[in-house]
């Protein structure tokens, strides 16, 4: 038995050495993230500036020119700006209302309370039973 144990130890070396070198040396993405403002040059001859909003993660290279591949997450931060609803938001954002989950406490409040006078009145009924019959009667008997 001493002797079977010994050679399944000595099989998974070999193994975990060889699995030890599937390790990835990629570790997660990160790239920075929000939006800033800038302003367009006029087109058309108009005079007036127009300001954009742009994610801090699609700048590239004042000196690329041709094709230009966009850094990382400058796709998802394109795709965010497209969805929001006010693009004000990006830059500054609004005051958060009241929780959501106030309402449902309430709700659930209220249910509560519900029940204790439900319970209360079951109570009230059953010893007004109990007094009108003479007798010891509860909810079931009536």
């Amino acid at each position: 038995m001493k002797h079977a144990c010994r050679t399944a130890w000595w099989r998974l070396i070999p193994l975990s050495m060889l699995l030890g070198g599937c390790a990835s040396s990629l570790g997660p993405i990160s790239w920075e993230t929000g939006y800033r403002q800038v302003a367009e040059d006029p087109a058309d001859g108009d005079a007036a500036q127009r300001l954009a909003i742009v994610p801090y993660s699609c700048r590239v290279q004042p000196d690329q020119s041709g094709i230009v591949t966009l850094p990382s997450g400058c796709a998802n931060d394109l795709n965010l700006q497209r969805m929001v609803e006010r693009p004000d938001d990006l830059l500054h954002g609004r005051e958060m209302g009241p929780a959501p989950a106030a309402p449902v406490a309430a709700a659930a409040r209220e249910r509560l309370d519900g029940r204790e006078q439900a319970n209360s009145r079951r109570v009230q009924l059953e010893s007004e039973a109990r007094s009108a019959t003479g007798r010891s009667a509860t909810s079931g008997d009536m």
